[in-house]
């Protein structure tokens, strides 16, 4: 049998450079054809969605079910317990100034501790163990507020008032905040983003993830806002409380659950950005450098003088003037910080001394990430005085109803 035509072409290309070169008196190497030279060996890099260990035709339904469920059970534990929180917090005994004061500081810890919740999973522990954790803490408190809730510890203010305070400061306002910032994004990271069929369902995950918050804050304020005021038909209204704040714990604690029953079939991101950490370092190299960088670090750190004033404030408002004084003296914080965001996000050229181009220590692209976090603090700031007016609405509003 003859060689194909290209190998023949190539054979006599190949014996008439050799002749040429020999009659030149060159030497060389042989030319080794295509088809004798060694094969080259090579690695292929296997992603994490092709190490899964099965491979699911539905994402969605087969794998992120369960984290979906960790989220509708964690807003109707949050919204179960916040809607009725003001109320029952009389009935324990803090008047209704002091009742409104906590409940608006148990609010603004919630939607701070996203941050931490943010640091632990980016940086140091990977999101479901964070989730994992925090889940547990967050179910923790949760049974604490329940316990607080039954009516013969309810009559015991030397017993009830730390139980509750510990449960629903320490145990639900950490607790929720470090799930808040990273249940949604545990569930975007099982979707394949080199796969169409899962793209598709990762921009349909955002919609059900949305539903999830709905239904759960759906049914807390539509029947556990009835249920810890009337009870039902098996329920004394005395146990209302008790029984809508041990439905929120046992929701949660088969959330956990079923979290862990889905284990084997995630995808998980290794903890390895260090945003948060390197976002604080930067600020403080450019506050040591620029005035811009001072005042945002300033304003900064205003904010958060603020809340631990407000958290103070809040547990003495009851006594004297102190209170009172307090409150102002937060006030006058958070309204510092909010010119300082203010005036630092009008030009982010300041942070340019930082970049490794202009003789700073920190990447270029990096830098100009953060820029564009600066830019939104303006608007980030004047959501403060809307959110004031929100909260007021929520918790006033609420209450009256009940």
């Amino acid at each position: 049998m003859s060689a194909p035509r290209s190998r023949r072409r190539y054979m006599h290309m190949h014996m008439h450079i050799a002749s040429t070169q020999t009659a030149m008196g060159v030497t060389s190497a042989p030319i080794k054809s295509p088809m004798g030279s060694p094969a080259v060996p090579y690695e292929t890099v296997q992603t994490v969605w092709e190490a899964r260990p099965r491979k699911y035709k539905s994402i969605l339904f087969q794998v992120c079910l369960f984290i979906l469920m960790m989220e509708l059970a964690e807003r109707l534990s949050y919204y179960g317990i916040n809607q009725g929180l003001k109320n029952f917090m009389q009935k324990i005994g803090w008047s209704l100034v002091s009742a409104s004061a906590l409940k608006s500081t148990w609010t603004s810890i919630c939607y701070l501790t996203p941050l931490f919740g943010a640091y632990m999973a980016d940086e140091r522990w990977g999101r479901f163990r964070t989730i994992l954790t925090f889940g547990i803490w967050y179910c923790v408190g949760d049974f604490l507020v329940a316990i607080a809730a039954y009516p013969t510890i309810m009559t015991n203010s030397a017993v009830v008032n730390p139980i509750f305070v510990i449960g629903l400061f320490v145990g639900i306002g950490v607790g929720t905040g470090c799930i808040k910032s990273n249940v949604i994004t545990l569930g975007a990271d099982q979707f394949d983003p080199h796969d169409p069929s899962e793209v598709h369902q990762k921009e349909t995950y955002f919609s059900y993830f949305y539903f999830c918050i709905n239904v759960g804050a759906g049914f807390s304020y539509g029947y556990l806002s009835i249920l810890c005021v009337d009870g039902s038909a098996q329920i004394p209204a005395e146990y209302g409380y008790f029984a809508t704040y041990m439905i929120c714990a046992v929701v949660m604690l088969f959330a956990i659950a079923m979290l862990c029953v889905g284990y084997p079939r995630y995808v998980f991101m290794p903890p390895n950005d260090r945003s948060i950490s390197m976002l604080c370092q930067l600020g403080w190299a450019n506050a040591k450098q620029t005035r811009s960088g001072f005042v945002l670090v300033s304003a900064t750190l205003s904010f958060l003088a603020a809340l631990v004033v407000n958290v103070i404030a809040a547990f003495t408002v009851d006594k004297g003037n102190t209170g009172n004084i307090l409150s102002y003296i937060a006030a006058v914080l958070v309204l510092a910080g909010i010119v300082g965001w203010v005036y630092a996000g009008q030009d982010r050229s300041f942070l340019d001394v930082s970049k490794s181009s202009m003789g700073g220590t920190f990447d270029d692209e990096r830098v100009e990430g953060y820029k564009k976090l600066v830019r939104v603090l303006p608007y980030a700031a004047f959501t403060i005085i809307w959110n004031c007016a929100y909260d007021q609405t929520d918790a006033n509003f609420q209450s009256i109803t009940q």
